[in-house]
């Protein structure tokens, strides 16, 4: 996955990241177990975009370092194609995340629907459903979020394709001059990207917290 749009695109999927890898080799209430598995999941998945945020600061500040302040401007730009290397392994590992969840989520809510349909008390059952739907609601919230994110990224990712490939045949003064009000759209692109990505972190904390033991 090249991109981060599309990384997070799997992302969206990851509703309960983990679900099922360990819950029925435990004699000891499977579903339980499961419900951890996914809110230590989906706390690793809010923390991996936390670390993406962080990796689009510092590519932005690689890129304002080398057209604001050029010194030794070939050491400076091989800064910059390590950090957008560096964004890319960040989009990567949330695609892996996301990839090994992916087909799972799906299950888990369908096994979590059978194991209510077993409860023969109808009050239960039924508190027990909207319980689920809650969950479901908040997996929802996840979605939303991505859609958000995704809409930010895009002119943002349009900025670094163009930057890189400016700054990629000419690192005269004069090209990092013509570069740098890009280099400054990027930079104020990148705001409502981090926005929007801490809000989908937060999103994935409130599933983590819905799935913990005592959780709300």
């Amino acid at each position: 996955m090249t991109s981060l749009v599309r990384s997070l695109a799997l992302v969206s999927a990851l509703t309960v990241a983990g679900l099922g890898l360990n819950g029925c080799q435990s004699t000891r209430s499977p579903a339980l177990k499961q419900g951890a598995n996914a809110s230590v999941s989906s706390e690793s998945a809010a923390i991996t975009i936390d670390d993406a945020r962080a990796q689009i600061s510092a590519t932005t500040a690689a890129l304002r370092n080398l057209v604001d302040r050029p010194q030794d401007t070939a050491a400076q730009y091989k800064v910059v194609l390590t950090e957008f290397a560096k964004l890319r392994d960040h989009a990567a590992k949330i695609a892996a995340a996301a990839e090994s969840v992916r087909a799972k989520s799906d299950d888990y809510l369908a096994d979590w629907a059978k194991q209510v349909s077993l409860i023969q008390n109808a009050e239960l059952r039924s508190a027990a459903l909207n319980r689920r739907g809650e969950v479901s609601a908040k997996l929802q919230a996840v979605y939303k979020s991505y859609q958000d994110v995704k809409a930010a990224y895009a002119p943002f990712e349009a900025d670094l394709a163009n930057i890189r490939a400016a700054v990629g045949s000419d690192l005269s003064a004069a090209g990092l001059v013509a570069v740098r009000p890009f280099v400054a759209q990027a930079t104020a692109h990148a705001e409502p990207v981090k926005a929007s990505m801490l809000k989908l972190a937060g999103e994935f904390r409130a599933v983590s917290a819905a799935l913990q033991p005592g959780g709300q």
